[in-house]
């Protein structure tokens, strides 16, 4: 059976959902976006997470947070809508860009769970009133997270415009994970893709590329990726594979009209971990438009990514 449990984290409240009997279990915390700090499968920890509310708080990498009003960069943190301009502040120090809007910041609540023998879902929600002069449109968010057991785990996120005008809207996630002591110590393999040109401040040129390094599955070695990939529209879903010594995630995520139809796969430099990233739409797609949104009023964008463990 299911259980769903809260205690206090350092400042922060974590929640645990677990199985009585499946070596399975997340922990989340809901004043921070409903952000994942820990995902064990067949009991094996498989996110690079959080071991402290210091982490939480610092929050350094953005690491597995919910991304809204748009993930990925925005360039010089400025973009234009219905004709006037908006500046976002530049937490991107090395490039001088916004990274990932708010949402890691917005507190969530618990609005309903549903746990059995088989199956658990908690879903959360929460109000945004438009009061950042830089995004100045109220929406309402909802997320919720699965676990099915003992091996599948995914997570459904929904904006919905509460406002009278339409606004720009993107979704992503950023979980990474870790199945080795070292990201290079993993294979790999992509679905059909093709690569967004970038210039060197990380901001797309507009250029695809074919690509096929990790078609098949491959070790990451000392191949170094921070890339954003458009995915194959199959109006279902598409997999990705990573491998390493602990077993192998399938992670998949939802395609179709306004899904998760790009995807950003980041080893960062710090070594033990790879993200594989869901996004709505492109890179800076507050100014370029790729994948952007526009949500009418009334009418909410949502989808849906998940992760299955095998341990090989």
């Amino acid at each position: 059976m299911y259980e769903l449990h809260a205690d206090d984290f350092g400042p922060f409240e974590r929640c645990t959902l677990r199985h009585s009997t499946y070596p399975q279990e997340i922990q989340f915390i809901p004043d921070r976006g409903g952000c994942l700090i820990s995902l064990r499968l067949e009991d094996q920890e498989l996110l690079d997470g959080y071991t402290s509310p210091e982490e939480v708080e610092f929050n350094r990498w953005g690491k597995s947070g919910l991304l809204y009003p748009f993930p990925n960069r925005l360039e010089d943190g400025t973009y234009q809508w219905q004709g006037k301009t908006y500046q976002f502040p530049c937490n991107d120090t090395t490039h001088q860009n916004a990274l990932h809007g708010f949402g890691m910041q917005r507190p969530l609540v618990i609005t309903e769970t549903q746990l059995s023998e088989e199956r658990a879902v908690v879903r959360m929600s929460g109000e945004y009133d438009g009061s950042l002069h830089y995004y100045p449109w109220p929406f309402r968010v909802e997320l919720s997270y699965h676990l099915y057991g003992p091996d599948s785990f995914w997570f459904e996120i929904a904006v919905q415009n509460t406002g009278t005008t339409e606004i720009p809207m993107g979704l992503g996630w950023h979980p990474y994970f870790q199945l080795a002591e070292r990201a290079a110590d993993c294979a790999l393999r992509l679905p059909s893709v093709e690569l967004i040109g970038i210039d060197a401040r990380m901001i797309p040129t507009g250029k695809r590329y074919a690509h096929t390094e990790f078609m098949t599955l491959k070790p990451i070695g000392a191949t170094v990726l921070d890339n954003c990939f458009a995915v194959a529209d199959t109006q279902a879903e598409v997999s990705a594979h990573l491998s390493g010594p602990r077993g192998t995630i399938r992670y998949w995520q939802e395609t179709g009209p306004q899904k998760f139809n790009y995807l950003q796969v980041f080893t960062p430099p710090y070594g033990p971990s790879v993200a594989l990233e869901p996004m709505t739409c492109n890179v800076d797609a507050f100014n370029n438009g790729d994948g952007l949104v526009s949500l009418q009023a009334g009418a909410e964008l949502r989808a849906k990514a998940g992760v299955q463990f095998m341990i090989d």
